[in-house]
């Protein structure tokens, strides 16, 4: 009688142990929204595309990972493009937005009431200038609508997460 008392006490502190260390859904909306916080304020972040919404047509849902770099004054974008292009050079054959350059101006802004972060980025490359608009809401979802001298416009859906760790060699 006495092991199944010993046992059962033991098996309930242990039970206690284990809810003792779950965040409650608060606690973990309360953390995420303070590690995006983190992320955007030091500008240290990679938007993920989930869909792309062009100007003319309806939304597509990606399948493979496309995303923006945005890393101090750095901004690397790797995204799909869908829509009309005004201008391409001859025997051109990289489609998509996909550049690795410094940002000419970079603007971050957060609305109180809303929650949300606007930011607004210029970058110049040798083939076209893009301005780049993020509005992302502390719960990590962002839309992001890029502006193009020699394409339409073209929106995105998706999350905001942390840059990946470098893998040292």
């Amino acid at each position: 009688m006495k092991r199944l008392i010993i046992l059962l006490m033991v098996a309930l502190v242990g039970v206690n142990v284990g809810y003792a260390q779950k965040l409650t859904a608060r606690e973990r909306k309360a953390q995420k929204e303070k590690e995006v916080t983190e992320w955007i304020e030091n500008r240290q972040f990679r938007f993920v595309a989930q869909s792309v919404i062009p100007l003319a047509g309806p939304k597509i849902d990606l399948t493979s990972v496309y995303d923006l770099t945005v890393d101090s004054t750095w901004v690397e974008s790797w995204l799909p493009f869908f829509g009309r292009a005004y201008h391409v050079d001859y025997g051109d054959t990289e489609g998509g937005i996909k550049f690795k350059e410094q940002a000419k101006s970079m603007e971050v802004r957060f609305n109180e009431r809303k929650k949300t972060y606007q930011i607004n980025l210029e970058v110049d490359t040798p083939k076209d200038n893009y301005k780049i608009q993020i509005s992302a809401g502390v719960g990590g979802y962002a839309h992001v609508d890029v502006l193009s001298n020699n394409r339409q416009s073209v929106g995105y859906y998706g999350i905001i997460e942390a840059l990946p760790e470098e893998d040292e060699k």
